[in-house]
């Protein structure tokens, strides 16, 4: 058949009508809409309004500017992170996006072959692709054979033979299916060309091909809120509510406690009254919300990145870090992720059964395998050992054999091929005739329907021969059939092959078995995973019955309610129904983009916390779409662009690691309001009860000013460096609509409350008022006390059990915070003086306050009793 390409009119002519091979650049995100982004968190926004409403105070001489100052350095500092952060992502993105476009082609044009950018082929061009191509637009084969993976569509590394149809038309109203990408001759832009060489002539370019689909998909799709940002929402209300109302009551309650002293004698002091007692009011709503909790989120999120890397995590995306812990639904990809993405030799036997293996010896049976696999096969070895070429299958036989490379050409010298007929669809075989030593000898290897029953003999490992019976090996193959495995049969026979067929006399050489296999340690991680109680769903394009097969080996089928099922089934399916059977669901076959991204959707909106791994551009819709997305390392750049945490070595089982940090990220937050929270409330409450029933202002703006820095900056440091604990993985997953501060937490936080400010009230006995004497020595004492009990307070908060001084090793910084704390401490009170309103305590003094401050750890201890929390 001629094949005629098109002329520089017809390809100006195809341009207009059918568009041109490129994609729309994306938008690009500015310094000041990542800016923007920072402030959507309510905790910045309140923090931001504080600021700013501190700073216009201090400009009339109301109030610290330091206060102002403190607080928008927070913000400057988170401002910078974000922004720096999401400009370095965007940019690799874009990056890989400009090198991925950056292909060529050789197009058929006029008569003449020409070397073009693939951005300038239209629909109608006949283009040349050979292996290691990537393919540059949809279309079908028109001459040639090729091998081609698809895997950056459906996700399967299998590869499909393309060949011309004889009188084939196209249809550009067809609507492709997941079917189509396994068909006989249809071939898709994005997908590589593994072995051969053909011709394709072009039906869909640009915006209108299959991987352009994927694409457009992208753009519709919004990420999420995450789980934390939707618990520090909640928690930020309410905060913002109880700072309120304590900072209002706290105003009313200092004016009234200052007109009852008869403070104010004129309208100045009157005005100057209310503004003090409102500044007062303000600082304590500032005392009530914990400024650091958007800095230990930075800094927490700051070291998992980097610890994260260290286990091949890459966090693209790290603020989705403790999302991953919250996984509910983990849907992955099969190949690649499940399994190693390649086929692996299982067995391989001979005609009695016996399993050979596959490494070269000299004997009978073992070395004419081997033959088989180096002549027949196309699998090459390279001066460095390395394999190349061939399908799959022979190059998984060709690794099993370990040939090196000397041998291997000694094979194939002493082997000098007088005929070939290499492997296609439509045969499913492939032949080789050789002659050795003088005697001509053709070698067979191919599909164990065409190969078996053209075989008499077989032979054994001693190089003896035998009558051959498959009904030993068709009872192999009915049994790995079941568990997904690729059998292939090496034979041969005397003699040159004759009319393209092989002869019925054939000496069976071995049945070789075949998978993709799973992964070691995915079992292990599953099981796990169930344990925690999340949902493993394998989603895949592969067929229903190796999908099966692989999900029950990995122990993602561990009931009969489980339910196995294919996307022509499920896409159907009303989304009430769907949702209902969601969580019961362990195998999706053949599916589409467009049926994982369906999953995701049907997860969100029943609430469910969704986790997507994938490796190739058809699952990146599903990435962006979930609340945390995985890529593999060696994924499409679209996949890698999507996700949020790529698994540098490919492996599953990195995956639980990702969920470890995500539920130790989440576990230092709580750990860290456990010890913020209450210093918080205690300031609240003194600030309310000494005044209103002692008429004693305890703590000065400055004061708490010092406080919150002191409790809330260095603590969060103190807290961010808890390192992973294997028993936050048998924790049962929490979802969504969870709260961050839960009612336990809510309770120990209340107690410590209440504990701290028993304390407290122990200092208004006569003897411990005797010790400190005057107004000024007892408010030094009290700020002493509550900073030196929160600390104290913050070891019993990271350890488990009553030894508070457990694992101390494996965070030094809590050890190098308390003590700046505790001698900071002495230094603000020995030489605060004026500036920070306190006055140097004698020893005695420092000894009842250590005393009292101690009181919180046994005041613990009868908590966790009662609680039966050890």
């Amino acid at each position: 058949m001629q094949i005629k390409g098109l002329t520089d009119k017809q390809v100006i002519l195809n341009r207009e009508k059918y568009g041109a091979n490129v994609f729309p650049e994306p938008v690009k995100k500015t310094v000041w809409n990542f800016l923007f982004d920072v402030f959507r968190d309510r905790i910045n926004m309140v923090l931001l309004v504080l600021a700013v409403l501190f700073g216009f105070m201090s400009v009339f001489g109301y109030g610290e500017l330091t206060e102002a100052l403190g607080i928008g350095g927070v913000l400057i500092v988170i401002s910078i992170v974000n922004i720096v952060t999401k400009m370095r992502s965007q940019s690799a993105t874009l990056e890989l996006r400009k090198q991925a476009s950056k292909l060529s082609c050789n197009v058929l044009r006029n008569g003449k072959v020409s070397n073009i950018d693939s951005t300038e082929i239209v629909v109608g061009d006949i283009v040349f692709i050979q292996s290691g191509d990537s393919i540059p637009a949809d279309g079908y084969i028109v001459n040639g054979l090729v091998s081609v993976n698809n895997s950056v569509l459906n996700g399967e590394s299998d590869e499909v033979y393309k060949s011309e149809i004889p009188g084939f038309k196209y249809n550009h109203d067809i609507v492709i299916t997941a079917d189509d990408y396994v068909s006989e001759n249809l071939v898709f832009g994005g997908t590589t060309v593994h072995d051969g060489i053909g011709v394709m002539r072009v039906t869909r370019v640009g915006m209108n091909t299959e991987n352009a689909k994927i694409l457009k998909t992208l753009v519709h799709v919004k990420e999420t809120k995450t789980t934390l940002q939707l618990q520090l929402d909640k928690l930020a209300d309410f905060i913002s509510k109880i700072g309120v109302l304590c900072a209002l009551s706290i105003t009313i309650i200092m004016f009234i406690v200052h007109i009852a002293r008869g403070e104010y004698v004129n309208m100045g002091d009157f005005v100057y009254g209310i503004i003090s007692a409102l500044t007062i009011g303000l600082t304590v709503f500032v005392a009530a919300v914990p400024e650091g909790l958007p800095f230990i989120i930075e800094i927490i999120t700051s070291q998992n990145a980097h610890t994260m890397t260290q286990k091949n995590l890459l966090a693209k995306n790290p603020h989705k870090i403790p999302e991953a812990g919250n996984i509910q639904l983990l849907c992955t990809d099969k190949t690649g992720t499940l399994t190693y993405g390649h086929m692996m030799p299982i067995a391989n036997y001979i005609g009695d059964g016996t399993d050979i293996g596959f490494v070269f010896n000299k004997n009978g049976a073992s070395v004419e395998f081997v033959n088989n696999i180096v002549i027949n096969g196309r699998a090459l070895i390279d001066t460095n050992n390395k394999i190349a070429g061939g399908n799959s299958t022979e190059r998984a036989l060709l690794l099993a054999s370990n040939i090196k490379y000397r041998k291997f050409i000694e094979m194939k010298r002493l082997n000098r091929v007088i005929k070939n007929i290499p492997f296609n669809s439509a045969n499913k075989f492939s032949a080789t005739s050789v002659v050795h030593n003088g005697k001509k000898r053709t070698y067979v290897m191919g599909a164990p329907e065409i190969i078996l029953p053209n075989a008499s003999q077989y032979i054994d490992m001693d190089g003896q021969i035998h009558a051959f019976s498959n009904i030993r090996l068709r009872n192999i193959m009915n049994k790995n059939a079941k568990r997904a495995m690729r059998s292939i049969v090496t034979a041969y026979y005397d003699g040159e092959i004759k009319d393209n067929k092989i002869p019925k006399n054939l000496v069976f050489i071995s049945l070789s078995v075949l998978r993709d296999d799973v992964r070691v340690g995915v079992t292990d991680v599953i099981k796990s995973l169930h344990q925690s109680g999340v949902q493993v769903m394998m989603i895949t394009g592969d067929n229903i019955d190796t999908a099966h097969a692989i999900a029950k080996d990995s122990g993602i089928i561990t009931s009969e309610k489980d339910i196995i099922i294919s996307a022509k089934e499920f896409d159907p399916l009303p989304d009430e129904h769907a949702r209902q059977i969601l969580r019961n669901i362990k195998v999706i076959a053949r599916a589409t983009p467009q049926t994982k991204l369906r999953v995701v959707e049907l997860a969100r909106k029943k609430g469910l916390c969704i986790g997507m791994c994938g490796d190739g551009t058809n699952d990146a819709p599903a990435l962006k779409a979930a609340d945390i997305g995985f890529a593999m390392g060696d994924s499409t750049d679209v996949c890698k662009s999507a996700s949020d945490i790529i698994i540098l070595d490919n492996n599953f089982v990195s995956i639980a690691n990702s969920i470890l940090m995500g539920r130790t990220f989440t576990h230092n937050i709580v750990n860290f309001l456990k010890f913020q929270l209450p210093v918080n409330f205690m300031l609240v409450g003194i600030c309310v009860l000494f005044p209103l029933f002692l008429g004693i202002d305890v703590f000065a703006p400055v004061q708490i000013l010092i406080i919150n820095i002191v409790m809330d900056s260095l603590n969060s440091l103190a807290f961010s460096g808890e390192p992973p604990r294997a028993e936050y993985m048998v924790e049962p997953v929490v979802g969504k609509k969870a709260p961050l501060i839960t009612a336990a937490t809510m309770k120990f936080i209340l107690y410590v409350t209440v504990a701290g400010l028993f304390i407290f009230s122990l200092t208004t006995t006569d003897l411990i008022e005797n010790v400190f004497g005057s107004v000024q020595f007892y408010t030094s004492a009290m700020f002493a006390l509550l900073v030196v009990m929160s600390m104290l307070n913050g070891f019993s908060v990271r350890a488990k059990g009553y030894n508070i001084f457990a694992g101390l090793s494996k965070n030094l910084m809590f050890l190098f915070v308390a003590a700046i704390v505790f001698f900071g401490t002495y230094l603000c009170v020995t030489f605060g003086g004026e500036t920070l309103q306190l006055t140097s305590l004698s020893g005695i003094q420092w000894a009842v306050v250590v005393g009292l401050a101690m009181l919180i750890i046994p005041l613990n201890f009868v908590y966790r009793i009662i609680s039966c929390d050890k």
